[in-house]
């Protein structure tokens, strides 16, 4: 592959620093995040154009660039490459070579970026995870994109190729300035089908979970306790490796305490005001007593 054929802007330093700072003022997300979703989409347009098989995007960065609109910006891309739960440890590693290579070689295809944590298995290779960083335009330190992959779990809803936007817009028209990337995404009922998997089983309970569940009960239209929506989430949950499930006391505990830390961090004001613990903990705890039927 020649070099890629992403988003190239932030080569235009001047141009990009005002561009961020021009969708800062009129958006109220944090510039350093704004500029990461720029960069997630120089990654997720290198990984397309790499041709890398079954690759599926997922997880919430997925949500907010693809199906949702822009209403958290995320710090790392999450994908899926589906396989049979049986999978052995040399299907895994076969399956997860080739997106192996891309991460590794991005340098010479993506001027600005790095790999500085190569895939590797984890969770006895039901994940790979690797670290890419970029120089920052705004502040000239080296940033991070976590790039993780899950196999050994097939997905359940066919695929659908989703356009990944970015948020940067320009100064002077305030118009989108990148083109939206095609990309391989899981459909969006799915998506929130993991939500609900990790709300209710994750190890380390994770609020933007949570705040996830909420936004799309309130904005996407979606029955989140339908019988569709219980069974995949049934389904999710039955794979090998999962937690059982727990809404208890300690659990609800740790998720309020992680509201400035982890949440307000990556939202707006106005967003972070509207978010509805209580709804979603009654949405987690409803999908729980269904699961269990």
């Amino acid at each position: 592959m020649a070099e890629s054929t992403g988003p190239t802007l932030h080569e235009d330093v001047p141009l990009f620093c005002e561009a961020v700072n021009f969708t800062a003022s009129k958006t109220g997300f944090n510039p350093r995040l704004i500029e990461k979703d720029y960069f997630g989409t120089v990654l997720l347009a290198y990984l397309a154009e790499c041709g890398i098989g079954r690759l599926v995007f997922k997880g919430g960065t997925c949500l907010a660039k693809v199906h949702a609109g822009f209403y958290r910006l995320s710090e790392d891309l999450d994908f899926t490459i589906p396989l049979p739960v049986e999978a052995s440890r040399k299907q895994c590693s076969q399956a997860v070579a080739p997106a192996k290579k891309a991460v590794s070689s991005v340098a010479g295809f993506v001027a600005a970026m790095k790999c500085t944590e190569p895939l590797t298995g984890a969770n006895n290779s039901t994940q790979y995870i690797g670290v890419i960083t970029y120089e920052s335009r705004t502040t000239g330190q080296r940033e991070p994109i976590q790039v993780e992959i899950s196999v050994r779990e097939p997905l359940l809803l066919p695929t659908v190729t989703g356009q990944a936007r970015t948020l940067l817009l320009d100064p002077i028209g305030g118009n989108t300035m990148i083109p939206a990337v095609a990309v391989g995404c899981i459909d969006v009922i799915e998506a929130m089908a993991e939500k609900f998997r990790a709300a209710l089983s994750r190890q380390d309970v994770a609020i933007r979970d949570f705040y996830d569940i909420d936004y799309a009960a309130k904005h996407l239209g979606l029955d989140m306790i339908s019988d569709r929506m219980i069974d995949l989430v049934r389904q999710k949950l039955a794979v090998p490796g999962n937690l059982p499930v727990d809404v208890g006391e300690q659990r609800l505990a740790d998720l309020k305490r992680q509201l400035d830390a982890r949440l307000k961090t990556v939202l707006r004001e106005r967003d972070f005001r509207s978010f509805d613990l209580d709804q979603a903990i009654r949405l987690a705890a409803a999908m729980a007593e269904s699961v269990r039927r």
